[in-house]
């Protein structure tokens, strides 16, 4: 299931381009070359006359910027290409443990939520919660993480850093024990 962009309403600069997009190109005065469709799993759109493109990772101005340099060299002397994510592919997270609604969650691909966000979307946290030791489970660069976050710190204002949930971020609120 993928979400639509907002209408109007810009994406973060710092949006990477994730599989399961869907993107639109244009091409100014050139409506032959427009294409679209969703970042396959290799991560690539395929173009007219250029072939298969790499965008996944990319920003949308990176993405745009890539495939006029890719105009350039053989068909174009000033390409202006133009690149939007008409759909974003669906970030899930599972939050286990003392919130109202655990489980599988979908997150807005475009936005990053904190896990004080997150927590919100499982219903908050349950009356026996410890929000001081919840245990964030996350990949990074192939090996898995364990972040503790003192969430409670957060809610309060105290701890002036923010914790910014991922996909596949596995979360679990322990029980306090009294």
């Amino acid at each position: 299931m993928a979400q639509s962009a907002e209408k109007g309403g810009g994406v973060s600069p710092d949006y990477q381009i994730r599989e399961g997009d869907t993107v639109q190109v244009s091409v100014f005065d050139e409506p032959e070359l427009a294409a679209g469709g969703r970042v396959r799993k290799d991560g690539t759109i395929q173009c007219p006359l250029i072939g298969s493109v790499k965008i996944q990772g990319l920003s949308q101005m990176s993405a745009a910027r890539l495939i006029e340099a890719e105009y350039r060299k053989d068909y174009l002397v000033h390409p202006e290409v133009n690149l939007f994510i008409s759909q974003f592919s669906v970030q899930r997270i599972t939050i286990l443990g003392q919130v109202q609604r655990p489980g599988s969650h979908d997150l807005q691909a475009e936005k990053n939520l904190t896990i004080l966000q997150v927590l919100g979307l499982a219903g908050g946290p349950t009356r026996i919660a410890n929000l001081k030791k919840v245990l964030v489970k996350r990949v990074v660069e192939g090996r898995e993480k364990i972040f503790k976050v003192d969430v409670q710190s957060m809610a309060s204002g105290n701890q002036t850093m923010m914790f910014y949930v991922r996909e596949d971020d596995v979360i679990t609120v322990p029980e306090s024990f009294f």
